[in-house]
């Protein structure tokens, strides 16, 4: 462009100058009556020097002109490179604003998958009960994620199946219901995940294509799959799909398997608390059993029973029966230790006489809170008396017995000190002549 502009000035400047030559020369030959010829041009060159200084504008003109046409196409070249500069600017704007508007759109995207997540989290982390946890929370991901299916796959005790055990779909609440199970490491991208303990997405579109050919869930485009560990170890698989035929990015992944992680926590600490139920179950339970056995002799040995009224305290034998059963006017309680009932306790007043009181309730319920330890405290004082007497009394009565070195002297010390010590009416004691078989 730049040649091309010089050209064409120079040119014009070169024939704009030839015009003033041409026409000097050809009236000079005319008025001479000179021939019209290359001949009579040269001689009128040389007879009029004036001529030759005319003949030779035109080579300076073209190169004014050949100057005025470079000066001329640097000022286009400018103009050219300027209006590059600006429409490179303008697409550089544009590209700035897009790249702008998109990355908005994946701050907000990732903001809302984040509070998406932590309230997902948030709600796992206050259920202890597995079985709702697994469900309210398959529910709240597809919800707050707006996924077409979302399911949550549990390792069996061998480590060889991966279980459905909850799902968002109506699809997959009928794999739900057939008992849906994949095995481990030989069936899909749940299968792989759960292998492998890597996060794993799917595709039906671009080079990693995958066709989904699932009847249960025929809309799916999109798949991705997340392990869920705890304390190293694997113990399922949190599966997520899409209508949409590339809806999953590295960063929805990296937000999932964030989200993956707190609820392996979450599933952990249900199952930890379900163990540490059940543990306590059966430790409550041996401590009534325990008690039971403690108390059980001495109850049936004898009758612990006590009445009060204002004419005093009655024994078990003379117990009235209440004449008043007026419930507001009643208070009965069991007598607990370690959960095992060791008796009842109850408080009567006349339909005559007020209501119990708050406060009157509250101390009521605080001694009886009470009474149980403190029973059960005085049962094994007695115990322990007990047997520290039996054991001064072995002590003493084998003391004599090996005092003596004669048979009949160790009988009557046998007989007299048993029947002494447990105050018995008669002791008898014989030696009878063991049988004999060859």
């Amino acid at each position: 462009m730049r040649r091309r502009v010089i050209f064409l000035y120079t040119l014009w400047g070169a024939l704009f100058g030839l015009l003033f030559p041409l026409t000097s020369s050809l009236w000079l030959i005319l008025n001479g009556g000179y021939p019209l010829h290359l001949r009579s041009f040269i001689l009128v060159q040389r007879n009029h020097p004036l001529e030759w200084m005319i003949d030779t504008a035109p080579f300076f003109l073209g190169m004014f002109a050949m100057l005025a046409g470079i000066r001329q196409a640097n000022v286009l070249a400018l103009n050219e490179a300027l209006k590059n500069r600006v429409q490179e600017k303008e697409l550089l704007s544009l590209e700035l604003q897009n790249l702008k508007d998109r990355l908005e759109k994946n701050i907000e995207k990732q903001l809302v998958e984040l509070k998406a997540a932590a309230h997902v989290a948030r709600e796992a982390a206050a259920i202890h009960d597995l079985d709702k946890l697994l469900a309210d929370t398959a529910n709240l991901i597809s919800a707050r994620f707006g996924f077409y299916h979302a399911g949550i796959f549990l390792l069996d005790e061998l480590d060889e199946y991966a279980v459905l055990c909850a799902a968002s779909s109506e699809g997959g609440k009928r794999m739900l219901a057939r008992q849906h199970k994949l095995a481990v490491g030989k069936v899909g991208i749940v299968g792989y995940v759960a292998e492998k303990g890597e996060p794993r997405i799917a595709l039906d579109v671009g080079s990693d294509a995958v066709f989904f050919n699932n009847p249960d869930l025929p809309e799916t485009r999109s798949e991705m799959a997340l392990p869920l560990k705890a304390r190293g170890r694997i113990i399922g698989v949190l599966d997520v799909q899409s209508t949409q035929p590339n809806a999953f990015t590295n960063e929805d992944l990296s937000i999932l398997q964030t989200l993956a992680d707190q609820l392996a926590l979450a599933i952990d600490n249900a199952r930890l608390f379900s163990e540490t139920q059940q543990n306590l179950k059966e430790l409550a339970s041996l401590n009534r059993r325990l008690v039971a056995q403690a108390w059980a002799p001495r109850l049936m040995q004898r009758e612990y029973a006590f009445q009060y009224d204002p004419l005093g305290i009655r024994p078990a034998t003379e117990i009235q029966a209440p004449t008043n059963t007026d419930p507001r006017r009643t208070l009965t309680s069991p007598i607990l230790f370690r959960g095992q009932p060791l008796g009842v306790i109850t408080l009567l007043r006349e339909s005559d006489q007020p209501e119990w009181d708050t406060w009157e309730v509250e101390l009521f319920e605080s001694v009886v809170a009470q009474l149980g330890m403190a029973l059960d405290n005085a049962r094994t004082m007695e115990d322990i008396q007990t047997q520290a007497e039996m054991e001064r009394l072995m002590s003493e009565i084998s003391s004599r017995f090996w005092a003596s070195a004669d048979v009949n002297t160790i009988l009557r010390t046998a007989v007299e000190q048993l029947g002494s010590a447990l105050d018995v009416v008669q002791a008898t004691i014989q030696l009878e002549a063991p049988s004999y078989h060859s």
